[in-house]
C-alpha cells in the first residue's frame, strides 16, 4: 500500500510527467492540479483538461480539499484510482473566497471562454494578415484626447525631475493610428487594452480589448463590408457555424440590415431628431413621452443616448444583425459630414442582438473642420477637461488620405460567440461595480 511520498511542504520537482486520464485511456498514470472535493475516499481533481473523478485506493490522511497536488494511480473502468500523492502547494483557509470563489465555482466555463478568447483573437489576427492589413502597435499612455464628450478618461501624471505632465490611459488608439495612414500605412489594424472611466455593467468594462482597424481611401461602406466578412470568418474559425444564439434567438451572420437613426428613433421612439436638434427641443419631447429617466440638466448627448438604450436598442435586438447608420453631427466628433445632409455624419454601429459591437466611420480628414469640432465639443467642467491632441491636428494638417475606420470590442464578441449575457462571464478579472 502507497500513501504521502513527501514530508516537503513546497515539493519544486516531481519523477513524473504529466499526463491526462483521456490520454492513457488505461495504465498507470500522474496528474496534477487542484483538489476540488474530497470526501469517503473519493474526490475530483482539476487540471488544464478539466474535472477528474478519483479515487483513493490507500489512506488519504495529509491531503485535504483546495490543495494542489500531485497524484500517481491508475485507470481502471475510467475511473482514476490514486496509490500515492504529494501535496504541491497546501491550501489556506482563503483559497475559496473572492476571485478564487468565482475561479472555482465555474472553472470549467472560464477554461472555456478563454479558450474561445484566444481562438478568436488567432481567427481575427489570420483575416487581417490575409487581407494586406499590418498589425500595429500605439501608445497606451496619451497626451491628449479626440474630445468626445461622452468619454471619460482615467487620468494619470508623467513626472522627470520636477517636471510633471498630465497623461491620460487611451479610450482607444484612433489619433495615432489615424497618423499612421498619414505616412503612407494604408491598411493597419491593432488588438489593444483599452480604458474608459465610469463604464461598469453588463456590457462595460473600465479596461477592455478593442480591435480596430483603418482603411485608406475608404469609407463606411467598405467598414461595414468588413465588419460583416470578419464575423462570420471568425464564428466559423471557432464554432464551425456563421451563426449564434443571443438570448434564446438564432442570428444569422451573413445576413444584416440596415437602419438610419433618424428612422429608428421615428419608428420606435416617436422622435424626429431633425426637429429635436436641440437639447431643449429632445428634452421637451422626451418628458411629453414619459420617458423618465430623462433629465433637465442631461447633454444632448445623454438624452440620446438614454432614448437610444431604453427604447431603440431593445428593438434593434429583434432584427438580428444590423447596421445602425448615419448619426447626428453632434455624436460624430471624428466622422465625416453625409453629402448633402449637413445634420448628419457617416458613422454606422453593427449590433447582434440588440448588442452593439462596432463603432466606426468615414473618417474625417478636413484639419479646419476638425479643429472647430474639437473646440465645440469639449464642454465639459473644468474637473473633467482634457486637452485636444495637437499632434494629430498637426498630423491631419499636413494631410492624411480619406479613410475609413472602425472599433470592436472582443470582449463583446467573446460574450456573444460563448453564448454568454455579461461581460463578467467572460473576462477573467472583471471590475466590481
Amino acid at each position: 500500500m502507497r500513501g504521502p511520498m513527501s514530508e516537503e511542504r513546497y515539493p519544486t520537482r516531481t519523477k513524473w510527467s504529466h499526463r491526462s486520464v483521456a490520454e492513457v485511456g488505461g495504465g498507470e498514470v500522474a496528474m496534477r492540479g487542484r483538489l476540488l472535493r474530497l470526501e469517503g475516499g473519493r474526490g475530483i481533481l482539476r487540471d488544464q483538461s478539466g474535472e477528474i473523478d478519483i479515487v483513493f485506493g490507500t489512506s488519504y490522511n495529509g491531503i485535504k480539499t483546495g490543495d494542489i497536488a500531485e497524484l500517481l494511480g491508475v485507470v481502471e473502468g475510467g475511473e482514476f484510482r490514486v496509490a500515492e500523492f504529494r501535496v504541491l502547494a497546501p491550501a489556506v483557509d482563503t483559497w475559496d473566497r473572492g476571485d478564487w470563489a468565482r475561479f472555482n465555482a465555474d472553472a470549467s466555463g472560464l477554461r472555456d471562454n478563454l479558450t474561445l478568447r484566444a481562438a478568436i483573437v488567432d481567427a481575427v489576427r489570420q483575416f487581417f494578415s490575409t487581407r494586406g492589413f499590418l498589425a500595429v502597435d500605439t501608445p497606451i499612455l496619451i497626451s491628449g484626447s479626440a474630445q468626445e464628450e461622452e468619454i471619460q478618461l482615467f487620468a494619470t501624471e508623467y513626472r522627470e525631475g520636477k517636471t510633471v505632465e498630465p497623461v491620460f490611459l487611451a479610450p482607444s488608439p484612433e489619433l495615432h493610428m489615424k497618423r499612421l495612414l498619414g505616412v503612407g500605412i494604408e491598411r493597419i489594424y491593432q488588438i489593444t487594452r483599452s480604458f474608459r472611466n465610469g463604464e461598469i455593467g453588463p456590457l462595460h468594462n473600465p479596461e477592455f480589448t478593442l480591435l480596430e482597424w483603418y482603411r485608406a481611401y475608404g469609407s463606411y461602406e467598405e467598414i461595414m463590408e468588413d465588419v460583416e466578412c470578419l464575423l462570420v470568418y471568425v464564428a466559423e474559425k471557432t464554432t464551425g457555424e456563421s451563426r449564434i444564439f443571443r438570448q434564446g434567438k438564432q442570428i444569422e451572420l451573413s445576413s444584416w440590415k440596415r437602419i438610419s437613426v433618424h428612422e429608428a428613433f421615428l419608428r420606435w421612439a416617436n422622435i424626429d431628431l431633425g426637429l429635436c436638434n436641440e437639447v431643449e427641443q429632445l428634452f421637451l419631447r422626451a418628458n411629453e413621452l414619459g420617458y423618465g429617466s430623462a433629465k433637465s440638466e442631461d447633454t444632448w448627448a445623454d438624452l440620446f443616448h438614454k432614448i437610444l438604450v431604453e427604447v431603440v436598442e431593445p428593438e434593434l435586438a429583434c432584427l438580428g444583425a444590423v447596421h445602425l447608420v448615419d448619426y447626428p453631427r453632434q455624436l460624430a466628433a471624428l466622422a465625416k459630414q453625409k453629402e448633402g445632409q449637413p445634420a448628419v455624419v457617416e458613422r454606422a454601429e453593427a449590433y447582434i442582438g440588440g448588442v452593439e459591437l462596432t463603432n466606426g466611420y468615414t473618417e474625417l480628414n478636413d484639419p479646419a473642420e476638425q479643429r472647430r469640432r474639437f473646440a465645440q465639443t469639449n464642454q465639459r467642467s473644468v474637473a473633467d477637461w482634457v486637452p485636444a491632441d495637437e499632434d494629430f491636428l498637426v498630423a491631419m494638417e499636413r494631410g492624411f488620405p480619406p479613410a475609413g475606420g472602425v472599433a470592436l470590442g472582443i470582449d463583446r464578441l467573446l460574450m456573444l460567440i460563448a453564448g454568454a449575457d455579461s461581460l463578467d462571464e467572460v473576462i477573467a478579472f472583471p471590475a466590481v461595480g
